[in-house]
């Protein structure tokens, strides 16, 4: 039986639509040829409220974040599995400059999703201080990716295979959701990306005990104990791992770890942490930024079987559930496409007039 929808890759935004669509009652198969470190299985999966120098509210947080808690709470349901954290994360000032900008903005645009910070541990050198973001949370990306393929296959919902877009299967609707790629797409090579490289560190660091996700120019993260037992790297007592992110590079555009990646995050880290350390893990992926900043998504305006979702970029965890939703509901007929992210921007003449 020929499903309704075909999947094309199993990252955070082919494996969340099919979610979305499994659960309107759809049929659909999920493909992915597994090769290599995607973007999707090196994410930290990090929510805030707060992003960037500037202290932004997050890009239309209130929908988005509401719309993920209810989401990966579901699937957390489904599968069995725990993925999916809610805890406060704090952000330690870099600069008198961000502080002040902190005070600025604290009783206005950021009034309810901040709070001054009382408890920074002296393991932290924070001289200026910080601030608590109280709805925060984290997403446990390869594990959320690995349970839900387990829950697809078990299934007969999913298979590893590599699908030549020049020659595409039988398939109701065929949706890509390939993260980026370097190789030209015969279909949406309209889309623009400004894919970015970046490298994470995972830590050992004994003495360390905070549940927290610490940002100072880099994020670091405490792993949970579903961390080791999905990514099939017990390293070392989940306690004791820290995962150090980001760099941004976009030369070359590899998923093959740097001195001088290494080098950065270490240079940033040891600006704030107190503590030693040990690496035990270094990791590199590319990100599928659109030049835009914003997710892309919809039916092709010429080739209507053919859809796209991608670019969703380092705030997916966030952005995914929303708009494979609406996605979802737009390849069952029940909906549109917000037009800041329909991908008839990119494809359609009259649309760019």
């Amino acid at each position: 039986m020929t499903p309704e929808f075909l999947i094309v890759g199993q990252g955070l935004a082919g494996t969340t639509l099919a979610w979305q669509l499994l659960r309107r009652g759809r049929s659909c198969y999920i493909v992915d040829r597994e090769s290599g470190p995607s973007a999707s299985h090196v994410a930290a999966g990090l929510i805030t409220p707060v992003t960037g120098k500037r202290l932004a509210k997050s890009w239309r947080w209130d929908e988005l974040y509401p719309a993920a808690v209810a989401f990966y709470r579901w699937v957390e349901a489904e599968t069995g599995e725990r993925f999916f954290y809610q805890r406060p994360a704090i952000r330690l000032f870099a600069t008198t400059a961000e502080r002040d900008e902190f005070y600025r903005r604290e009783a206005t645009i950021l009034r309810g999703l901040v709070q001054p910070i009382t408890d920074i541990p002296d393991t932290f050198a924070a001289p200026l201080g910080g601030f608590e973001m109280p709805d925060a949370a984290r997403l446990d990306v390869p594990c959320y990716l690995d349970c839900s393929r387990e829950y697809f296959r078990h299934r007969g919902l999913y298979q590893r295979v590599e699908i030549n877009r020049r020659e595409l299967p039988v398939a109701g609707t065929v949706i890509f959701c390939c993260g980026f790629t370097p190789e030209p797409d015969p279909w949406f090579g309209r889309i623009s990306f400004n894919a970015a490289k970046g490298e994470i560190l995972t830590l050992r660091i004994p003495q360390l005990r905070e549940s927290r996700v610490v940002h100072r120019g880099v994020w670091l993260v405490p792993a949970e104990a579903t961390d080791t037992a999905c990514d099939h790297t017990p390293l070392t007592s989940p306690s004791e791992l820290f995962y150090l992110g980001a760099t941004h590079t976009w030369q070359p555009l590899d998923a093959i770890p740097t001195a001088e990646g290494r080098a950065e995050l270490e240079n940033k880290l040891r600006e704030f942490l107190r503590l030693p350390y040990e690496i035990v893990a270094h990791r590199a992926a590319v990100r599928p930024v659109i030049d835009a900043g914003y997710p892309v998504l919809g039916r092709h305006p010429e080739h209507p079987q053919l859809a796209f979702f991608n670019g969703l970029g380092a705030k997916g965890s966030l952005l995914a559930p929303y708009f494979a939703h609406q996605l979802a509901a737009h390849l069952c007929g029940e909906g549109e496409i917000d037009n800041s992210v329909n991908v008839r921007k990119y494809l359609c003449r009259d649309s760019r007039r």
